[in-house]
């Protein structure tokens, strides 16, 4: 019976935590574009919540988040959602296994799920449209750059939902 309270906690806080991170990432975000590109914040909380409660939790949301970003980028394939699935998975493992609920690690993670998901762009548009991947890969990091500069408050909300459950 207490484990599924606790269930149902981390649904009703995770739940409506990422239908307002796919509002802001389907419309405002896209409508504000840093150094010429669109920010990504769903990778941000897929971290946050691996980091703080694990694979389990953080692979869960990591699937609901994909499925929201692939929404909200208009894509019909379920890219961002085996992406994302994976990160929340691997960066949950990593945190049970070696890194420590710090800053340091977050930002760490962040970068590295924020490279992954601008190269699986570039990676996609490439072989499948025929795109240069010379002109691709400037805007990729450009993205990863001007998703970076959401770490810091990403960091705070995720480790303070985290604490609530």
């Amino acid at each position: 019976m207490r484990e599924r309270s606790r269930v149902l906690i981390k649904l009703l806080i995770l739940a409506p935590y990422l239908a307002v991170l796919y509002i802001l990432q389907s419309t405002l975000l896209t409508h504000l574009p840093i150094f010429g590109t669109t920010p990504m914040i769903m990778p941000l909380a897929v971290c946050g919540v691996a980091l703080f409660l694990g694979r389990v939790d953080g692979g869960v949301t990591g699937l609901f988040a994909g499925m929201l970003m692939d929404l909200a980028c208009n894509q019909a394939t379920i890219h961002f959602t085996l992406v994302l699935t994976l990160t929340g998975l691997l960066v949950g493992i990593l945190s049970d296994t070696v890194l420590v609920q710090g800053f340091p690690s977050y930002l760490l993670t962040a970068a590295a799920a924020l490279a992954v998901c601008s190269a699986s762009q570039v990676f996609a548009l490439a072989v499948l449209r025929g795109a240069p991947i010379a002109l691709l890969s400037g805007i990729a990091v450009r993205q990863t750059l001007s998703s970076l500069i959401f770490t810091f408050p990403f960091y705070y909300i995720s480790r303070f939902l985290c604490r609530v459950m």
